[in-house]
Parts: C-alpha cells; structure tokens; sequence
C-alpha cells in the first residue's frame, strides 16, 4: 500500500510579489476606486424632428436615458461588467404628432449600438427603425404606419433647440405635390424629409437655406425668428424631372 505524498508549489518570492501586485490592481480597478465620468458616444436627451410618408407626417420626438456607461458613480465590486452588460441595450421612449389634427401617439422601444437597426419603436400600429450619426447628431430611419403604408423620418439632438418647419412643395410642371418638413438643429444644420424627394439634407447661413437630396437641390430662405420659410427646388434626377416651389412654417406643425 502506498502512501498518498502532498505536493506544494514553490512560488519564488519576486514573483510572488508581481502577481500581488497585479491582484490588487485588478482588485482597484474592479471596486471602482473613483468617481469618474466616462464620456459617451451614444445618443443621450431628447431629439426633436419629423416624420413624412405616404398618408401621414407629423413631429416626432425621441428621448434617451442618461448613458449608463456615462453616469459618475462609484460602483461595487465587478462593477465594470456590470455597466457594460447595462449599457448594452436602453430603453427609449418617443411621441409623432401628427400633423394635421395633433392626435399624439405614445411609443416605446430599445436602443442597441451593436444591433441593425440600432433604434427601434412600436407604438398603436406605427413603427419606426433607424441608426445614429454621432458626427451631426442626428437619428434617421424608416417608418410603417396602420394602414401597411411606409414613410422616412429624421430627428436631431437637443431638443429644446430645434426647430420644425412643416410645409408642402408644388410642382411647375404638372407634377402635383406633397409634404416638405425641414429640421433645424442649434448648429444650423439641416435635415427634414419630402414625400417624393426623401431624406433632406443641407445648411442655413443666416437666413440663406441650401438643400441637397437624392435627385436634386432646393434653395430659398428660412426665418428661425419668424418661423416662416420659402423657396424653390430642382429635382432632375426623380422620374422624368421635376421642378417647383415649396414653403413651410413653424406654425404648420
């Protein structure tokens, strides 16, 4: 019969030392020594801006927690897991009032930065999907209504600076119309959405507005102090081609 010989480890003392040393740095960081702010990339507050489809347009609304991996705490132990596993995906809350008539309809849904789409919100038939641009600070998307029918909507951070300036556009070549809603934002950029046109895109210089889009162009004045707006456009490259006036206002939404 033989008898059983226990084994102990020989740990030299220097590196007994190093990995002392490195346990309780893991050990530091881990229990969240300090208070400090990790800056976010993520959308965070309220972003205002429009909604434009086929039978339907309105004002839109988004808001955004605070970034969990933004807010200045001093976490427990394996806090570091923890924010990151909380951050993964926020719970986003959102209103459209339509325009016209007002009728607001409530929605809610998640945000995800690693999802395709990275926003997505349901609220009494309508739908909404879209992605962020952290360099404007800007969210577009695509949208579904109750009735199956489709539309484009775009908003901007900071809410409580943006304007919106819905209107309409009419074609001088017999082309008929629709809606022309314009977004913007504290920096003086634009976005908006046009029923034919689609996504919006441009700039306002003092009073002087340039827009550019799939297809063509519009140009024309917007009023930040009056509200009021007006111009013309250029659309060569939709269908067979297309030109006109549009006009939009604050009071229209």
């Amino acid at each position: 019969m033989q008898t059983a010989q226990s084994h102990v480890l020989a740990i030299r003392p220097a590196a007994l030392m190093r990995w002392l040393a490195a346990t309780v740095i893991l050990a530091s960081v881990a229990c969240g020594g300090s208070s400090s702010t990790s800056p976010s990339t993520g959308p965070t507050g309220e972003f205002k801006g429009t909604l434009v489809g086929d039978g339907a347009s309105g004002v839109l609304t988004i808001t955004f927690p605070a970034s969990v991996a933004s807010r200045s705490q001093r976490p427990s132990g394996f806090s570091l897991v923890q924010v990151a596993e909380a951050g993964t995906v926020e719970q986003v809350t959102g209103t459209l009032t339509l325009t016209p008539g007002g009728e607001v309809i409530a929605m809610t849904g998640t945000y995800d930065a690693s999802a395709e789409p990275q926003l997505v919100l349901a609220g009494s038939g309508y739908g909404l999907a879209g992605d962020y641009s952290a360099a404007n600070g800007v969210i577009t998307g695509t949208s579904t209504f109750p009735n199956g029918k489709t539309g484009l909507w775009t908003v901007s951070t900071d809410a409580a600076a943006v304007k919106v300036f819905c209107g309409t556009y009419t074609s001088s070549q017999g082309n008929g119309g629709g809606t022309w809603n314009l977004v913007l934002d504290s920096k003086n950029n634009l976005t908006g959405v046009a029923t034919v046109a689609g996504q919006l895109q441009g700039t306002l210089s003092g009073t002087s507005l340039s827009v550019t889009y799939t297809g063509g162009t519009a140009s024309g004045t917007l009023d930040p102090s009056t509200g009021a707006g007006s111009g013309t456009y250029d659309a060569p490259n939709i269908g067979q081609g297309d030109a006109g006036d549009w006009t939009a206002n604050t009071g229209g939404c």
